[in-house]
């Protein structure tokens, strides 16, 4: 992995140029009450945002040229498939930027070294032109109610018809029990069980029922996410590939943690009277803790800088128990600040 990641920054530092980076996240928040507060940023996503400016301005002060990281929201790509509007999609992406141009105000210091591109960005197509109509666009499947926007859609048919893998060929992997990707299915069924545990669609089935829809929906999440690998790999061939899920690091993707350790700690208890706070079991590392399943807690005691990354069950456990007080602090994208719970 050392070498394949040296071959990919030479490639920029021999000819003195800023380091391109390309990273698939910030889709959209999570459709499930029980993760997230709402549907756009917050802190969450305040402090990742953070986060990656830091990294950038450390790569600048030890190389000149500097870097960028180019953010590829993939919420357009998934969206319909965890119960979130296009509209919504949208909105989210929006204030996204918006919060970002706010944090680069505030600090003289830093550059736009963080920029965004959506599945529209990279396609730039019109549904409605000649060439559009022209194409043999396949049906996408949707097994979750959404409101769809015809320019989205007409993206998600042109990533299935360009970069999508042959859906027989995956189920005959999955049949197979080849390993990797046997383990990618199990964990993407585990992850929709839990996310779309409290959808409308979802609440009035049976517990085998769920299971079942659960299990539709990630092997159509499945295709989408190798579609979309490709087309990234495609458009950005020579970018260094980041990733918000774990990866052996052996290249061509590495794995990167959004949010600080040194100011942040990820948990499933706010229970303040224990002797620590327990820190969840992670089934797998497909899905690291990430802003858009998770929100923020933030102690009130000026002395001290920790700031807890839960899910929003996990506030609203601590508040009926009795055993947490606090309240939600408003943000101000436009101030680069995002809603947050103060303890």
């Amino acid at each position: 992995g050392r070498e394949y990641l040296l071959a990919r920054v030479l490639f920029f530092t021999s000819r003195n140029l800023p380091l391109e980076m390309c990273l698939p996240a910030f889709p959209c928040k999570s459709s499930n009450p029980e993760k997230v507060t709402g549907t756009m940023p917050d802190r969450g996503e305040e402090l990742a945002l953070r986060r990656l400016h830091q990294v950038l301005r450390q790569i600048k002060e030890v190389y000149p040229p500097g870097a960028f990281i180019c953010i590829i929201s993939d919420g357009h790509v998934f969206s319909d498939c965890i119960g979130v509007d296009d509209d919504t999609v949208d909105e989210y992406g929006a204030r996204l930027i918006a919060l970002n141009n706010a944090i680069i105000q505030q600090n003289r210091d830093l550059v736009p070294a963080v920029r965004f591109q959506s599945l529209k960005d990279i396609f730039f197509l019109d549904p409605t032109d000649a060439l559009a109509r022209e194409l043999a666009l396949p049906e996408v499947d949707h097994f979750i109610a959404t409101r769809l926007c015809e320019d989205s859609e007409f993206c998600r048919q042109v990533l299935q018809l360009s970069c999508q893998p042959d859906s027989n060929a995956v189920r005959d992997q999955i049949v197979a029990q080849d390993a990797a990707m046997l383990a990618l299915y199990r964990g993407f069924s585990r992850f929709m069980l839990e996310d779309l545990a409290l959808h409308p669609l979802a609440q009035p089935l049976s517990r085998k029922q769920k299971k079942k829809l659960a299990e539709k929906v990630s092997f159509e999440m499945m295709l989408r996410n190798q579609a979309y690998s490709n087309l990234v790999e495609l458009v950005f061939p020579d970018h260094i590939r980041l990733s918000i899920h774990a990866h052996v690091n052996t290249g061509p993707k590495f794995g990167i943690t959004l949010f600080d350790r040194a100011v942040t700690r990820v948990v499933d208890s706010l229970d303040l009277t224990a002797d620590s706070l327990r820190s969840p079991e992670t089934h797998d590392l497909l899905h690291i803790p990430t802003p858009w399943h998770n929100c923020v807690a933030q102690l009130a005691d000026a002395t001290t800088t920790t700031t807890f990354i839960a899910s929003s069950k996990v506030v609203q456990d601590a508040v009926l128990s009795g055993n947490l007080h606090g309240h939600w602090v408003e943000g101000d994208v436009s101030k680069g600040l995002g809603r947050y719970f103060e303890i």
